[in-house]
């Protein structure tokens, strides 16, 4: 994970020698590890050039921003899929194959090409062009911010008094604009756009006050659409009223086995990915960076709130992490708004008691694993004092009730002082992938129509959903959790993953007809029980604001927040 930093200032007279120093400590705390800068000239003005590194990849840590024959480039993210060695960074590794471009169609066959959580920012200095993009499915933050007489590209922006139109940059394709011209963008796609997609491109092209062309799609090969082969349908099994016995029954459907067996292998080689592409200190160990003694502190943790999707994730890690590590299980209770007497009792919130059940099921499945089950308690004062500190910066530009709920829960997880983890598990798609949410099932039950009628309800709720993720969770759980020094990976939201799961039909992941606990999310709740896992499977979804009892149920989520007002 990086913090990544570029301005464009078409007037030579606006530089100065240092970023804003709220800026540079922000992006510093994303990348820990080294900082460097690189300014640029050109007719008339400069172009700045800012990188901050938290080394995951490679035997060594690698600067940026890196300079690759015409190119220069900065990067933050993870690419899973290169063909490289793995003593070789993958920043090493994208350098040389940039270095070997010679024109625009090799560089976007290049990047159609990778897959991996990520943001990249390039600069083609024989052309005066900048490209700039986040992966296909948003999981990275990158925010676009217009400023008098310039652009800023940048991992984390943060509230301030001077003059800027502010916005997460929206994950469509790949952007290109000319640093003299300013008022024109072209846009390559990743796949064609919808109304969805064209809103925020409106929306993009008001803020930053330009105009977008659209070329043709790239159309990553993961992108395609492929029809699977399943006809199974949940509504036409028969409910048993002994839920174990009806997933026992369900699992034995032979097509629906197949399906657990698919889901099974590309959830755990996306796991594998996100555990074992790591640095091979932890976040003590290193600052020691001429250490000679191996490092057997925890580097993974997850976050943990004891329900299905992140005990899944941690039943999975246990297999990919050295047996000699412990696997840190870090879980949030905030402080009852009704009293500020702190007591033992005071912080047995619902996500507390299911982590507790969980991780017995965990130690079960799992005894020779040591599970650190790390308890992060926060007063009110606490919070408040760090929301406005900290916090409302990191989900800066984002401003609802929602945001800085989910944003502080985020926060003060990743900031648990005795988690030694460099890289945080969550368990971010899961509800959006698999039908979890309450909405998804009143959808079910609101709808009047036929059968049919149900299913394509729910069908496009899914849909909805999965487009606002980008906005509505995965930048700012990026900005919040990498403020900590840990990198945020989300095994759920891995492109062949996705790709399965979203070519099945939703009947065939959830069933509104069945209990709550039982029939919403079901095809992941049956993943978990064939894998072992017999208590959490029939937990019922909680809001993770509600689960730490961080929120007032008395607020609206999507009302803008008083604390995050500018």
């Amino acid at each position: 994970m990086c913090g990544i930093f570029c301005s464009i200032l078409q007037d030579a007279k606006l530089y100065s020698n240092n970023i804003e120093s709220p800026l540079t400590e922000i992006l510093r705390n994303r990348g820990p590890d080294v900082q460097d800068e690189l300014v640029l000239n050109y007719d008339g003005g400069h172009i700045i050039f800012a990188g901050s590194v938290l080394w995951q990849q490679g035997e060594k840590v690698q600067k940026q921003p890196v300079v690759a024959d015409n190119f220069i480039f900065l990067y933050n993210g993870d690419f899973y899929n290169l063909p490289k060695p793995d003593s070789m960074s993958d920043t090493s590794w994208i350098a040389k194959r940039f270095s070997e471009c010679r024109s625009e169609k090799n560089l976007l066959n290049l990047l159609k090409q990778w897959e991996g959580p990520h943001c990249l920012i390039i600069y083609d200095k024989r052309d005066q062009t900048l490209y700039f993009s986040r992966d296909t499915l948003g999981r990275n933050s990158l925010i676009i911010e217009r400023i008098s007489k310039g652009l800023n590209l940048l991992s984390t922006s943060h509230y301030s008094e001077s003059e800027k139109i502010s916005l997460e940059l929206p994950p469509l394709g790949i952007y290109r604009v000319k640093v003299n011209d300013l008022t024109a963008c072209i846009l390559h796609p990743w796949q064609p756009l919808n109304e969805y997609n064209n809103q925020l491109l409106l929306n993009l092209d008001i803020a930053v006050g330009w105009k977008t062309t659209v070329e043709s799609p790239i159309l990553p090969e993961w992108m395609l659409k492929s029809k699977l082969r399943f006809d199974y349908d949940f509504y036409k099994l028969p409910y048993i009223d002994n839920h174990v016995d009806l997933y026992n029954y369900i699992i034995s459907q032979p097509q629906i086995k197949e399906s657990l067996t698919t889901l099974h292998q590309l959830l755990c080689d996306s796991v594998r990915n996100r555990v074992r592409n790591t640095a091979p200190t932890c976040r003590l160990c290193s600052t020691k960076l001429g250490l000679k003694t191996k490092c057997n502190h925890a580097k993974i943790c997850i976050l943990f709130s004891g329900g299905i999707d992140c005990t899944i994730l941690a039943l999975l890690a246990n297999h990919f992490v050295s047996e000699n590590e412990p696997i840190e299980l870090i879980n949030v209770a905030f402080e009852s708004i009704e009293g500020q007497n702190i007591s033992e009792i005071l912080w047995d919130v619902p996500d507390r008691r299911t982590s507790l059940l969980a991780i017995e099921e965990l130690k079960k499945l799992c005894p020779k694993r040591c599970w650190n089950l790390l308890k992060v308690n926060v007063t009110r004062s606490e919070l408040q004092q760090h929301l406005n500190t900290r916090i409302k910066h990191l989900i800066y530009p984002l401003e609802t009730v929602l945001d800085e709920s989910l944003g502080c829960v985020f926060w003060f997880a990743s900031h648990c002082t005795s988690s030694t983890a460099r890289v945080a598990l969550i368990g971010s798609g899961a509800d959006e992938l698999f039908g979890g949410y309450a909405r998804h099932r009143n959808t079910f039950r609101r709808c009047l129509g036929s059968d049919m009628e149900h299913y394509l309800a729910v069908e496009m709720e899914l849909e909805i959903d999965w487009q606002r993720i980008p906005a509505r969770n995965l930048a700012r759980d990026d900005r919040v959790i990498a403020d900590n020094g840990k990198t945020a990976r989300s095994p759920f939201v891995e492109e062949n993953f996705v790709k399965f799961i979203r070519s099945l039909e939703a009947y065939q992941k959830c069933c509104f007809s069945y209990p709550e606990g039982v029939g919403d999310k079901l095809l992941l709740r049956l993943y978990g029980y064939q894998i072992g896992l017999r208590e959490v499977v029939f937990l019922r979804k909680r809001a993770m604001q509600f689960g730490s009892r961080i929120a007032n149920k008395k607020q609206k989520a999507s009302h803008q927040s008083e604390n995050l007002k500018l």
